[in-house]
């Protein structure tokens, strides 16, 4: 048995919105082409997903690359099994936010700017051909609500410094 695993850590993620979680059998579609595969940091829902199914609820705690998603959708497009990646890597921030009502991630100051992490989805869509995706980031009136919403939250209210609208 591997040290500090955790075998509820499924069935919390599960609860928390990341109900096809176990569909998964790690081929590594998702990730395929994922924007974020660029960056210094990718985000790998496989590998979250790979955290999770061992229990290492620790190390899933340290994770950062769930923040760096930019919601393309993408993963759920290409997955083979309709594991639904993208709900999985939602669940994670919740429960990372619920586990330690501390954590603040790097990103979420980018994210209350723009909506997002990153400025690649529609244009890399457009160029492939591929319907615009609606998000919160290209509907001003929804990311005003958003950040609305945000500055209502304790980590605005106690970090409100990292925070700044563009």
């Amino acid at each position: 048995m591997i040290e500090g695993r955790d075998p509820e850590l499924i069935k919390e993620i599960i609860e928390l919105g990341g109900h096809d979680l176990l569909k998964c059998y790690q081929c590594g579609t998702c990730i395929a082409d994922c924007p974020t595969g660029l960056s210094e940091t990718p985000l790998s829902a496989k590998r979250l997903i790979h955290i999770i199914k061992l229990g290492l609820r620790e190390k899933l705690l340290e994770e950062e690359t769930p923040w760096v998603c930019v919601t393309c959708g993408g993963c759920e497009e290409r997955c083979p099994r309709e594991a639904e990646p993208f709900e999985i890597v939602l669940a994670v921030r919740r429960w990372q936010c619920k586990e330690d009502d501390t954590y603040v991630p790097l990103v979420l100051g980018e994210i209350f700017s723009h909506g997002h992490t990153q400025n690649v989805l529609n244009p890399i869509r457009k160029e492939l051909g591929l319907p615009e995706i609606r998000t919160v980031a290209n509907n001003e009136e929804a990311l005003r609500k958003f950040r609305e919403m945000i500055k209502e939250t304790n980590v605005y209210k106690k970090y409100s410094y990292i925070f700044r609208e563009e």
